[in-house]
């Protein structure tokens, strides 16, 4: 028992180190806390550990060769490329837009989970990510572990994820009464040239993959 219980705070620690990293999902996280508050910014964060819960799903039952085929590499990258473009375009466009018109109905419009959940789902490389940690921390569980501990211990991943989204979440929706209109137009700029980044990052992979 001393040993499942020093695993799941392993895999628990796993999960937050994989989450405290900023790439996309943060930045559209802090992009969405900023204009909207807490729950845009954790339904963001929710979304995007959903794809990573299908991601772990594959890896577990051993269909990762299938999204290790090229042409859905190709695939992903090219919607991964045109979401972060679009996200991060629009993102400098509403910094420079009046703020009133930015209100919550207008951030709920733009269904926060699901763009979440389609950033997380169409990087190959968050796939590729989870392949190669995941991968190999179920290679360090005990062989006599049983499967329905393995899936407690994958799920102590996913509720690590899940606390430092919230984390995230709480943090944006506090400290962004305490900054100015003119701070957040900025923070959310610098968001939008970061998202921008990630995209023409995706961009030279696929030019890569495809010489």
């Amino acid at each position: 028992m001393n040993e499942i219980m020093i695993l799941s705070i392993h895999f628990v620690m796993l999960g937050i180190s994989l989450a405290i990293p900023i790439g996309p999902i943060k930045l559209e996280m802090i992009k969405h806390g900023l204009y909207g508050g807490f729950w845009p910014s954790w339904l963001v964060g929710i979304g995007a550990v959903c794809a990573d819960f299908l991601f772990m799903s594959f890896i577990f039952l051993g269909l990762s060769p299938f999204l290790q085929e090229k042409w859905i590499t190709i695939c992903m990258l090219l919607i991964g490329i045109l979401l972060l473009s679009y996200l991060g375009i629009s993102t400098i466009k509403n910094s420079v837009a009046p703020l009133p018109l930015l209100t919550e109905h207008t951030i709920e419009q733009k269904r926060p989970f699901w763009t979440g959940f389609v950033i997380a789902l169409m990087n190959p490389y968050n796939f590729m990510f989870w392949f190669g940690v995941y991968g190999g921390s179920l290679q360090s569980i005990p062989s006599t572990t049983s499967e329905l501990i393995r899936i407690g211990l994958s799920l102590c991943i996913i509720a690590g994820i899940v606390m430092w989204n919230l984390n995230v979440a709480f943090t944006v929706h506090f400290f962004r009464s305490l900054i100015n209109e003119l701070t957040i137009r900025w923070l959310a700029r610098i968001a939008g040239i970061g998202l921008i980044g990630f995209s023409s990052f995706l961009a030279y992979r696929l030019y890569s993959l495809l010489l």
